[in-house]
Order: structure tokens, then C-alpha cells, then sequence
């Protein structure tokens, strides 16, 4: 991780959640201040180092977010905080867009004026992208499938006229401890929670769909890689690998050393069958990489499903 010790403090905007609580992490392992802002509807306190001040707000609120960044003395925005449903997306667009959307352009404005150094927006690369039959460049044109997609894509759109040294990252399918089951891309949370407990897996579709799957701690070293820089950036975070997800269920269950009893369904509206994206342009910094293999991944995933069952 980078040096942080002369650096200022860092917000992070949902914080409390699967991949905020993993970046607060690392920020308070290698010493920066971090403090999280987090309306805790889906995160939850005890995914937070006891020591890191937390601001139970919303960013839909100006007045939370004013606070926020205040108490913070923010230097640096990471913002996590979403509605990441992709199913609650489209039987509540407009309360998808006044989180994703609107909620990002009151952070920006906030940010704008407490005279923020740097904005680091979580994206998504699934979600924006649509079918990629080929890896997804930066270039590729989006094409999301989903309210989700479409929100986020307009709140990049938010952040890159804000006048903010921004830095917008768009992740593929992240996985690893602490992931909500009915998060968006959390289908190896659902999978995990289904075959620890013994019970079956369903499956949409016959299981070749490909997903490119993204262990968290590596979401975590492009955000660190962010926060260096100052130059405007868009990168793809993801392995650049396919993966069929009926053979990650399978790795799961052997891992977790069970026999899963696989369920097919029909297809979802919406599904994509090739969900992957190209992380040449970060890995060519030559401080990124290379990301985590999916089975050194799932061991670390059920390793952490095993204590916490002890």
C-alpha cells in the first residue's frame, strides 16, 4: 500500500459495506486517517475497525455529507456508498437514481466546495458494459441492461464534469468476505451461503454464462493506486479472466468440501451471457497486478466462511 503517513484524511462513503469496509481496512492498517460515512441500510458497524469514526448518514442528505467531510478534514473522497440491487433497480428506478445518481452529484457538490484534492468513484464494469462478447476495453461503448447500470453510468458522467480530480474505477464481478448475498455481482456470495448451509443452488440458465471474478483485496490496491495519482483517470478493474459460473460453484463446493446439489432455472430477463472486462490499461502503470487467481480467491473465501463459523 502506499505511504499514507503525510498524506490527509480520507472519507469513504459507504464504508460499512463489502468493499468500503475492505478499503477502510487497508487505509487504518497503513496508517492514513479514514472515517466513513454510511446510512448502514445494508453495511453494518462491526465490519469497521472499532477505532474509525463513523457517521451514520445518507448521502442523499447535504447536511450529513457536509458533516462528514468536516470531521473527516477529507483530502480524499472514496465513494462506495449505492444501491447495488440490480433486481430492486428495476421495480424502484427512481429510488435507484436518486441514490446512485442524484446522491453522487450532492457528494461532488460537497466535495467541490470543502476543496476535496481527490474523487474516487466505485462504478461498476458488469453492470455499465452490458454483453461483451469480446473483454471490455475503457473505450467499449456501454450498454447497460439494467436502471443499475444506467444510473451509474450517468453519475460517471456527474464526476467527470465536476471539476474534481476524479479517478472513476469500474469493477467486474468482486467477491471475497463480508459480500451481502443480494448485492449486485454477489452471485459467489449467494453460491458460498447456499453450499455452506447445505442447501441447493440455483442456477439461472444452464451455467456457462462467463463472469470475470475479482477478488475484493485487489479493488482495494487499485483504489490505493487512485488516491496516488492526479491525472484523470477511468480504469477497468477486473481479472481479464473467464470463468463459467457453474464451474465457480463447483471450485466452492470443493473447497468447502461439500457435495452441491445444483438447481437450473430458466433464464432472467436481463442476464448477460459474457460479463468480462480488459484491465490492460491499469496493469500498464505497472503498480497494479497481477489480480488474485479465482481459486487462490475462493480459498481465501471459504478459509474466512470456516472461522466464521467456529
Amino acid at each position: 500500500m502506499t505511504d499514507r503517513s503525510a498524506l490527509g484524511g480520507v472519507l469513504v462513503t459507504g464504508g460499512a459495506g463489502f468493499i468500503g469496509s475492505h478499503i477502510v481496512e487497508a487505509m487504518h492498517a497503513g496508517g492514513r486517517p479514514v472515517q466513513v460515512l454510511d446510512n448502514l441500510t445494508t453495511g453494518r458497524a462491526s465490519n469497521i475497525p472499532r477505532d474509525i469514526a463513523l457517521h451514520s448518514g445518507d448521502i442523499r442528505s447535504e447536511a450529513a455529507i457536509a458533516a462528514a467531510i468536516r470531521a473527516a478534514q477529507a483530502d480524499v473522497i472514496v465513494h462506495c456508498a449505492a444501491q447495488t440491487s440490480v433486481e430492486r433497480s428495476m421495480n424502484d428506478p427512481q429510488y435507484d437514481r436518486d441514490v446512485n445518481e442524484t446522491g453522487t452529484q450532492l457528494l461532488l457538490d460537497a466535495a467541490r466546495q470543502a476543496s476535496v484534492r481527490r474523487f474516487v468513484f466505485i462504478s461498476s464494469g458488469g453492470a455499465i458494459y452490458g454483453e461483451t462478447p469480446e473483454p471490455a476495453s475503457e473505450d467499449t461503448p456501454p450498454s447497460p441492461r439494467n436502471f443499475y447500470g444506467t444510473h451509474k453510468l450517468f453519475a460517471e458522467e456527474r464526476v467527470r464534469r465536476s471539476g474534481l480530480s476524479f479517478a472513476i474505477l469500474r469493477p467486474s464481478n468482486v467477491y471475497g468476505p463480508r459480500q451481502r448475498s443480494d448485492a449486485e455481482g454477489g452471485v459467489l456470495a449467494i453460491f458460498s451461503e447456499r453450499i455452506a448451509g447445505g442447501l441447493p443452488v440455483e442456477i439461472h440458465g444452464d451455467g456457462r454464462q462467463v463472469r470475470d471474478f475479482l477478488y475484493v483485496s485487489d479493488l482495494v490496491d487499485a483504489v490505493d493506486l487512485a488516491i496516488s495519482r492526479s491525472e484523470n483517470v477511468v480504469w477497468n478493474v477486473g481479472s481479464g479472466r473467464a470463468t463459467a459460473i457453474r464451474d465457480a460453484a463447483l471450485i466452492l463446493a470443493d473447497q468447502l468440501g461439500m457435495t452441491p446439489q445444483l438447481v437450473f432455472r430458466p433464464r432472467r430477463a436481463g442476464d448477460v451471457d459474457k460479463s468480462l472486462v480488459s484491465p490492460a490499461l491499469l496493469s500498464s502503470t505497472g503498480r497494479w497486478g497481477p489480480p488474485l487467481a479465482l481459486r487462490e480467491g475462493l480459498q481465501r473465501l471459504t478459509e474466512s466462511i470456516k472461522t466464521a463459523a467456529l
